[in-house]
């Protein structure tokens, strides 16, 4: 059954992946193809939010890792990478979300850069929004939807207490 299960998902991340380029080359003067457009670009900022996350976590492991590796002297993990694939949810349910490497790689290092507290949460939020800008210009796509809404939202909850 496992394998069943397996071809099933490859599926779906093919079909994500058909989807997003569908999208990207879609006449944004159809009502249609906007609207995939815009689909697209939902899933898209989920998927941004769950590499950033991710990123954050495997960066915590690889770093747990790296440090039990050079205190036993053993071979040093490789560094964790990010998936262009991400099981996103949506009003129907889970589905697939694709976005390409490049994109997902540079919001992968973002959670990690912020995990290791290389950068806060106002420098994750600005980062990720011009990467998740970059992801609607590449849709084609004038609107964009904001990134790391959860960060957002622990940022605006911390705010009335300093003014």
């Amino acid at each position: 059954m496992g394998i069943f299960k397996s071809n099933a998902a490859k599926g779906a991340m093919k079909a994500a992946q058909a989807a997003y380029i569908k999208a990207k080359k879609g006449n944004p003067e159809s009502r249609e193809d906007r609207s995939l457009k815009v689909r697209i670009a939902l899933r898209s900022r989920a998927h941004l939010d769950k590499t950033f996350i991710d990123g954050a976590k495997k960066t915590e492991i690889f770093q747990e890792a790296m440090m039990q590796a050079i205190a036993s002297e053993s071979e040093k993990p490789n560094p964790p990478k990010g998936n262009p694939y991400q099981l996103v949810k949506t009003v129907n349910g889970e589905v697939f979300a694709y976005i390409p490497q490049a994109f997902v790689d540079e919001m992968f290092a973002l959670g990690g850069r912020y995990q290791t507290m290389q950068l806060n949460a106002e420098g994750a939020v600005e980062a990720a929004q011009i990467i998740a800008d970059r992801v609607y210009d590449d849709l084609g796509l004038d609107d964009t939807f904001e990134a790391l809404g959860f960060l957002r939202e622990e940022l605006s909850g911390e705010k009335p207490s300093s003014a």
